[in-house]
């Protein structure tokens, strides 16, 4: 998919919940912890200089309550009785930019679009709790930030549907890009609603969490080599790194060339006794991965590459 059909795509969905919704708000969410350059018309600084002023209403994470300037912040795009947009371009803006981050190394400086009946302020103080969660992994509540594209598309996937009506709280449809440009959205209505207070997040949903980092680095390898990220590539870069983990491996350079060949060759790949071997002697931390991998003879390479066709 294009940009141009991204920004077709998602206006055409605002259009339609605008329609259903009329008392709603638009709302875009900036993330100011993944900052985009001082002179790009998106950065907050300048929003409230352009012809249509824009208002940035912070989010207030309880772990930057030292500096305001890197929390999130909500603008609003569209309020109930506006005839379209007052700043199309802005709208405009924030697709673009978030089309160009969607898989940056540094994170996504535009998380989302809100649709809410509350306005900005209301939206931003239920974001800021709804954020500071029980991390079951350190046994204490510390702030993780889901709205962020990666983070919110790994719990997405993971089917948690009465939590995330929860986490919305007065937010009744969120949008957003994931990291191969490709529209998602939550919908509270077509979340089933279960026993809310007794969903969670758990050890393997926390452990997910913690491999945001390791799967940023993995998806700009990806880009180097040329490699297409796969359909849902939050959710199929996590797996891969998940049993790269499983196997024993430990340092980031061999878990990205470890999941590099599962995207390049297939995951099959483990399977050949030499690669087996590779991975048992990486374990030990003499030589890297891709080191052991590279004094195999090529003739065994072109072994463990056929498993692309086993796949």
């Amino acid at each position: 998919m294009s940009q141009s059909q991204v920004n077709e795509q998602l206006r055409a969905v605002l259009f339609q919940l605008r329609e259903v919704h009329p008392r709603s708000h638009v709302h875009l969410l900036l993330d100011g912890n993944h900052p985009c350059a001082d002179d790009d018309a998106l950065h907050i600084a300048r929003l409230a200089k352009r012809d249509i002023p824009a208002k940035a209403v912070p989010v207030p994470r309880a772990d930057f309550v030292h500096d305001p300037a890197i929390c999130p912040s909500l603008v609003t795009l569209y309020s109930p009785g506006d005839r379209g947009y007052p700043d199309e371009l802005l709208l405009d803006l924030s697709i673009d930019h978030a089309w160009r981050r969607r898989d940056s190394i540094n994170g996504s400086y535009v998380c989302g679009w809100l649709v809410s009946e509350s306005p900005a302020h209301d939206v931003a103080t239920h974001l800021a709790r709804a954020c500071e969660l029980f991390d079951v992994l350190r046994g204490c509540r510390r702030v993780l930030p889901l709205f962020e594209p990666h983070r919110l598309s790994l719990v997405a996937d993971a089917g948690l549907e009465s939590f995330l009506r929860r986490w919305l709280g007065p937010i009744s449809h969120w949008l957003w890009l994931d990291m191969q440009g490709e529209l998602h959205s939550l919908a509270v209505n077509e979340l089933a609603e279960g026993i809310s207070s007794k969903e969670h997040l758990n050890q393997r949903h926390w452990q997910a969490q913690q491999r945001v980092a390791n799967a940023r680095l993995v998806a700009m390898a990806m880009a180097d080599a040329g490699i297409i990220l796969p359909t849902h590539p939050e959710t199929a870069i996590d797996a891969s790194l998940q049993r790269a983990g499983d196997l024993g491996l430990q340092r980031t350079e061999d878990l990205v060339f470890f999941a590099l060949n599962d995207f390049s060759i297939s995951r099959n790949w483990t399977a050949h006794p030499a690669a087996a071997k590779a991975i048992r002697q990486a374990q030990q931390g003499e030589q890297t991965l891709s080191e052991l991998m590279c004094e195999l003879s090529d003739n065994t390479l072109e072994e463990i590459a056929a498993s692309r066709g086993a796949d």
